[in-house]
């Protein structure tokens, strides 16, 4: 039997006479580039099952790559990220929401033009293994590929001064989730398409005890700010449906400067308020995703992330989604709402670390997580295909029009700033003649908040 080496500048077949995948017949170059490394990647509400897949995917001709992906929750991410890097051992690949981005920019190292990636083939002959080492260069994405291939929030989002700062799996965006059951037992036979007719079918929904004028069945959840996932993104879509400001494009507070700001405010606080034949929903119902999947809520707006905790801690309930209402359909608007795969700087296998990052974003691999996930694509190429599928069709069709409103430092504490707003906006006021001063105030005051974290 004749041997054969072949060698390249970037490729080298070397026949092993041992079992197992070692150093023997390597270069030293190849050995450098074969050895072990270990990333680790935190993540929060990514699919992590559907990662790992991915993951084992991109392994199989990276035998020397490991990656221990750790799950946390959102409101534990930055201090554990802070204390580990402290500490000097924090992770490799972090996940990060695109509004606190501006929280992290410190900490991240920006996307290099390439990487370096070694792919190693084994292949098992009949009485040894031949193992194929190659080393080349990959670029990876750049600003202009960016603009080109994603939704234009993205963009807007990850690139700071010219540099990439990570990229997304997938994008989310608002929709309209309704109880079926609930709207035909009410007497609504055909779901809104708009928010007058929506108005007009809460009523109808609305139940309340006779004797104390509690809400016994809610027609939908909005109004208040603690108890309602994206109640500032809500906010945010009528005010821009209303063609009024609420940010500028640097971030600063608008939403106390607008002369129909009032008209908003009162529109989206009417739900909560006893006064007016609206009422739905008070702070009283509890989390209104909570009482959506337990069937006390006609309407429910909400994620597409929403979906699969509504589908499996209700398998049973019949609910359907609606694209988001709009007041002009001509200038459409959403919010997106995401996480981005980011790099620490403090990374020791930032090479790995972004070779990784570009296979699970920008391949063919992104494509398969998202049907494994059933989640809105972030890349314009996929858009077409998803919108034949009833699950993702209401969100994307809006995708490319979703906007991050956010631009700050501390999105938590300007979250908390608009539901605190909205908390005293609710406030019964009983000095009738000076309650413009005081709504204005409100808002001020609420606007202050926001820009402090700027």
């Amino acid at each position: 039997m004749k041997l054969k080496y072949i060698i390249s500048f970037s490729t080298l077949a070397v026949l092993l006479l041992t079992a197992g995948f070692g150093c023997q017949g390597l270069s030293t170059a190849q050995q450098q580039a074969t050895a072990p490394v270990t990333l680790e990647y935190w993540t929060v509400f990514d699919d992590v099952d559907a990662l790992q897949k991915e993951i084992t995917n991109y392994r199989g001709l990276r035998s020397y790559l490991n990656v221990n992906i750790r799950q946390l929750r959102a409101e534990e991410l930055y201090p554990r990220l802070v204390e580990a890097l402290a500490e000097d051992h924090g992770p490799d690949i972090i996940s990060i929401q695109n509004r606190d981005l501006g929280k992290f920019l410190s900490k991240l190292s920006p996307m290099p033009p390439s990487v370096s990636d070694t792919t190693v083939l084994v292949e098992q002959g009949k009485f040894s293994k031949t193992v194929t080492v190659n080393t080349q260069t990959v670029p990876l994405v750049t600003p202009a590929q960016i603009d080109s291939e994603y939704i234009k929030v993205v963009g807007d989002d990850v690139v700071k001064g010219g540099k990439i700062y990570g990229l997304p799996l997938s994008v989310d965006m608002m929709a309209v989730y309704y109880n079926k059951d609930l709207l035909d037992r009410s007497g609504v036979a055909q779901p809104p398409t708009n928010w007058d007719d929506f108005q007009q079918d809460v009523k109808k929904i609305n139940k309340y005890d006779k004797k104390t004028g509690k809400i016994i069945q809610s027609g939908t959840a909005l109004g208040t700010g603690e108890n309602i996932p994206g109640s500032d993104d809500l906010l945010y879509i009528l005010y821009q449906q209303s063609n009024l400001g609420f940010v500028s494009n640097g971030g600063q507070a608008l939403f106390n400067q607008s002369a129909g700001a009032f008209d908003v405010m009162n529109f989206y606080t009417d739900y909560a308020n006893p006064a007016r034949d609206t009422y739905s929903w008070s702070t009283d119902q509890g989390d209104a995703l909570d009482a959506f999947v337990n069937g006390k809520v006609g309407f429910f707006f909400g994620y597409s992330y929403h979906y699969p905790i509504i589908r499996a801690r209700a398998p049973q309930l019949d609910f359907r989604i609606l694209s988001l209402f709009q007041l002009n359909s001509d200038q459409p608007v959403n919010v997106a709402n995401y996480w981005v795969q980011a790099v620490p700087a403090k990374s020791k296998h930032q090479n790995e670390a972004w070779g990784l990052i570009n296979f699970l974003t920008h391949s063919k691999a992104t494509k398969d997580y998202l049907d494994k996930t059933d989640r809105p694509t972030a890349l314009r190429a996929y858009i077409a295909d998803q919108k034949t599928k009833p699950e993702l069709q209401p969100f994307i069709d809006q995708v490319l029009i979703a906007k991050n409103w956010y631009r700050g430092r501390d999105y938590a504490a300007a979250k908390k700033a608009i539901s605190d707003m909205l908390a005293q906006w609710l406030q019964p006021i009983t000095d009738l003649g000076h309650i413009n001063e005081i709504q204005n105030n409100i808002l001020n005051q609420g606007a202050a908040k926001v820009n402090q974290t700027l």
